[in-house]
Parts: structure tokens; sequence; C-alpha cells
């Protein structure tokens, strides 16, 4: 059983979700968390840096088989086959503190760093949301339970663009390239291709 470290005043009074429900189309179906990189895989890495930060856990999947050593809950979907939006509703639901950060489960180069700094810009805010060079980051990024009715009004429409109701709700951005000590180049590097492994392990040599 993997350990969750005792509660201490330096994590925040927040949730983190390890969104762990993508199909790896791509890589043959496989469980992309499960992924090693470094000789550590991606769920152990991310687990450890999330439950050293943050107070809450919770790992969104359908399938809780792979992820019953985790001492956290497992949460499905109550709105299946609704994509990674389902996922945030669900855990946004559950979440036992007021914000939540919905993080992607196949992300090698995260950082305790960064997501310490999004918090310290929630206030005011329902989303707080890197914007890179390739645009928003939803899947590292920091939602309110404000978000709720918004989110589930595009779910009953069927429309999934987690950026849809943004205009619902006070949403603040944050220029990743103003933020160069907690945003690197690889910072927002997911495994979606074998050859994204392959880079993300060369990368971790």
């Amino acid at each position: 059983m993997i350990s969750i470290p005792e509660k201490t005043e330096k994590r925040l009074p927040l949730t983190a979700v390890i969104m762990s429900g993508g199909k790896g189309r791509r890589l043959g179906g496989i469980d992309k968390p499960l992924i090693t990189i470094g000789g550590q895989r991606l769920i152990d890495r991310t687990f450890q840096i999330v439950s050293h930060c943050c107070q809450e856990v919770l790992i969104s999947s359908n399938n809780p088989q792979p992820y019953r050593e985790f001492p956290v809950s497992t949460i499905p979907d109550l709105y299946p086959h609704h994509g990674a939006l389902g996922g945030m509703y669900s855990c946004l639901r559950q979440a036992s503190f007021p914000y939540s950060l919905m993080l992607a489960g196949d992300m090698p180069f995260i950082s305790a760093t960064a997501i310490r700094y999004l918090w310290s810009q929630h206030e005011g805010y329902d989303v707080i949301i890197p914007k890179s060079s390739d645009g928003h980051q939803p899947l590292h990024a920091i939602y309110s339970k404000n978000c709720l009715g918004a989110i589930k009004k595009q779910l009953d429409c069927g429309k999934l663009k987690i950026s849809g109701f943004f205009p619902e709700v006070r949403v603040l951005e944050i220029p990743t390239e103003q933020h160069p000590s907690c945003f690197g180049p690889w910072y927002f590097f997911n495994l979606n291709t074998p050859e994204d492994i392959n880079q993300a392990r060369q990368l971790h040599r």
C-alpha cells in the first residue's frame, strides 16, 4: 500500500484530482498513468508530488483496479462517455475542498512549485489556468465548485470542450512564459504516442 504523508501546515487546502480515465487509443489502450518513465510509473510520481502539497487526492477513473494500492478514493464518471469534462465534474462534486486541481495523469514533468504558484493566484477566481504557447492547459488547472452548474449545463447538452463553460465563470489565465522558473519548456509535455514515451524517457536520462 502506498502511503500518504501526514497533514502539515505546508499542504494546501486543495483537492488534487489525477485524471486517469483516458483510453490511450494510440498506445494500444493502455492506462497512460501506468507507463514507466525514469524507472517510475507516472501515477506514482504524480501521486507523490500532489500528496505532498495538497491535503486531499482523488483519482478519476472508471477502472479502479489498477489504483487499489493508493489510499485515496477512485471516482467513476457520473456522465459516462463524456470525456475529461465528465470526470472533472464527478470529482469536483466529490472533492472535500472548494477548489480542485485537475491534473492529467500522463504528464512526466509536473512539479509542486508550479502547483503552489497556481494556488497562490486563486483568490477571486473560479478557474486558474496556465496558458502556454500551445494555448490553455485545462488539465493542469485549478477549478472551484462554483463551476459545477456551468459544467453540468454543458454536459447535459453533450458539449465536451472544457473551455466551453469559461465565459460563465471567473477565469484567470497565467501566461507561462512569464514564469519560467515554474513552467519549463517541457512542463506540459504529455504522452499520446510511442514516440512521446521514447522522448520522455530520453529527457529523463
